[in-house]
């Protein structure tokens, strides 16, 4: 990315104090005491480091927000404004273009040139002139927030600027408004970021990429939006209560001022899936269980960190019925969260009686929960994914290439595997082979595959009154 300025030698040399400092300027402009020069993929800086007589080399650079005043600045111990440094990355630049990469401010510089043109803004002004609003900082929890969404907010404007939000030149800058955003508990932020550094290695086709990082970017502005009105106490208009809670459990961390708790559950688990998740750097472990009183798909989710991976209780996996007496209800959407103590479970019973009450709950038609994840869809920061059992009439295929589950009604969902190193849906044919002429009920879950803007359905487990088989790994 160039300059958004023409700079000549002239003009640069009337920036100078004295003659003195521009003959010095020169000669470090002719040496390789300019180290990592770079302009900003927006067009408006100018950097480099510098070696100077100090043991670490000084940080020169040049902001151009106001192309007729650029502002140099440099950490060098020199008394004359502009420096020889300050001048030198100049006159480098006007002579050598083509040798400056890409490189970012720091968030430093950043805050200087917003101070700066706040500066500005008064004096054209006075008092009058606009301030940014801020936040009404309580505590350190919420500066630290606060800060951390505005660091992400000025990356995502260079990200869409620069159009390669996934390349290497970002990564650093990336991993360092993670960090501040990880740091400032606001992790959902955080490991979207992560998963956009990570597109970057994935093999997969650049268009891929291109879209897989678009809604990336549209996740963390939605983010940031939303953050934002929980540290301003602004609620959203029309906003449902537990959506509010389920939120800001998910962006920040909240717990619920009163949790919601159930008694008396009786569940059957139907899928338990391993995954890590290297955004998080943490193996999530899910245990997915009807409820045998309403056919509800409940969660029970454990988030063990790779570090120390050990020291935090692996998720259980229960393969008889379980008998729960209190457990905190999180908020959520379909998939709500359980959340209960041990000695509070009762582990045993008839699996016969389940398996045949879990069938009997099974939907038998798609249009009604195919609604409820449309609705779900709808709420841009609720999983794009929902755990249901279906009762379909037939599974088959269309062609060599399609499986599809169809209801009663003729409704049809393509069964979609959602990993490439596996699959459920071969998992899906040779178990329904396996049945024979029992129709079974399919534990599925739905997602939304982008490419093609459609719903598909990765098969979990098949449940009949008399057989649990689970498809996953």
């Amino acid at each position: 990315m160039p300059l958004n300025v023409t700079i000549t030698e002239d003009m640069i040399k009337g920036l100078s104090p004295n003659d003195l400092i521009w003959q010095k300027a020169v000669e470090i402009a002719e040496s390789d005491r300019l180290l990592n020069p770079g302009v900003s993929a927006d067009g408006s800086w100018l950097l480099a480091d510098a070696k100077g007589s100090a043991k670490l080399p000084y940080s020169v650079s040049a902001d151009f927000v106001d192309v007729n005043q650029p502002a140099l600045r440099s950490t060098s111990p020199e008394r004359a404004s502009p420096d020889k440094y300050s001048l030198a990355l100049l006159l480098s630049y006007a002579r050598k273009p083509e040798s400056f990469g890409t490189r970012e401010p720091s968030d430093e510089l950043i805050l200087k040139r917003e101070k700066k043109v706040a500066a500005d803004e008064r004096k054209k002004f006075g008092p009058a002139a606009p301030k940014r609003s801020s936040l009404a900082k309580t505590d350190k929890k919420t500066a630290a927030a606060n800060d951390a969404v505005e660091q992400l907010d000025r990356l995502l404007f260079e990200l869409v600027a620069a159009g390669d939000w996934y390349s290497e030149p970002h990564h650093e800058k990336m991993e360092r408004v993670g960090k501040a955003l990880a740091d400032a508990g606001v992790p959902a932020a955080s490991y979207a970021v992560r998963r956009l550094m990570l597109l970057e290695k994935q093999k997969i086709s650049e268009d891929d990429k291109n879209l897989l990082g678009g809604e990336l970017l549209g996740q963390l502005w939605a983010i940031s939006d939303r953050v934002k009105s929980f540290l301003h106490n602004t609620p959203i208009e029309g906003e449902p209560a537990n959506v509010t809670e389920y939120l800001g459990a998910e962006l920040l961390g909240r717990s619920p001022a009163n949790p919601v708790t159930v008694n008396g559950l009786s569940l059957l688990e139907l899928a338990y899936e391993r995954t890590d998740d290297d955004a998080r750097q943490q193996r999530a472990e899910i245990s997915s269980l009807i409820d045998l009183n309403t056919g509800k798909i409940y969660q029970s989710v454990s988030h063990r960190p790779f570090k120390g991976v050990n020291q935090i209780p692996q998720q259980p996996s229960y393969e008889a019925p379980v008998t729960v007496r209190e457990a905190i209800l999180h908020a959520g959407f379909i998939n709500s969260r359980l959340e209960w103590d041990k000695t509070a479970e009762v582990i045993g019973g008839n699996v016969s009686d389940a398996l045949a009450t879990a069938y009997g709950l099974a939907k038998p038609l798609f249009s009604e929960v195919l609604e409820e994840f449309k609705q779900q869809l709808k709420t841009p920061l609720a999983p794009r994914e929902a755990v249901v059992l279906l009762h379909p009439a037939l599974i088959g295929k269309i062609g060599e290439k399609f499986t599809v589950l169809e209801d009663v009604d003729g409704s049809r969902i393509e069964a979609g595997d959602m990993r490439k190193d596996y699959s459920n849906v071969a998992n899906l044919a040779r178990g329904t082979a396996m049945l024979g002429k029992d129709q079974p009920a399919v534990l599925v879950r739905l997602f939304v595959r982008m490419t093609m803007n459609t719903i598909a359905a990765q098969p979990l487990a098949l449940i009949t009154p008399k057989v649990h088989l689970r498809l996953g790994l």
